[in-house]
């Protein structure tokens, strides 16, 4: 199959290749590349693309951007109920369970109080330990200076 005349230009056949798009790779580059530069050859090209309806009619093509924007519209709505489900979920267990409570709310109250009064606790158990070790070890030090 010939796509280009000895003169140089495009035959039916290789016009014909690349509007139905049934050329191959190198033959779409020889192509495209002739076009590029032969104005005739363009012209027909046009003219041969004008003759061939590619594009749906306009009543296909919107029945069909309909369809998609329901079926996209129905899953964007079936993902927001979803999630206010579960943060309706959520809420109601913690609801029930009693967290928003007041007496919840002291009982944590009352619970980091205690928690900070060990906390003091301990540290200065710490410090009393720290320091009753502290004198041993400076008692032990004393004696061994008087042995010397």
């Amino acid at each position: 199959m010939t796509i280009f005349h000895k003169n140089g230009h495009i035959t039916a056949e290789g016009f014909f290749l690349l509007v139905t798009e049934k050329a191959d790779e190198m033959q779409r580059l020889e192509l495209s590349e002739h076009l590029s530069f032969c104005d005739e050859c363009l012209e027909q090209y046009l003219k041969e693309v004008e003759k061939i309806t590619l594009l749906e009619t306009e009543e296909r093509l919107a029945k069909r951007v309909i369809k998609q924007v329901k079926h996209k519209t129905a899953f964007l709505l079936q993902k927001r109920f979803g999630t206010a489900v579960v943060a309706a979920c959520i809420s109601m267990l913690l609801w029930t369970s009693g967290a928003f409570s007041y007496e919840m709310i002291l009982w944590q109250a009352d619970n980091v109080e205690r928690l900070e009064e060990g906390i003091e606790k301990i540290r200065w158990q710490n410090q009393n330990a720290f320091h009753n070790v502290s004198w041993k070890y400076h008692q032990i030090f004393d004696k061994l200076d008087r042995v010397r």
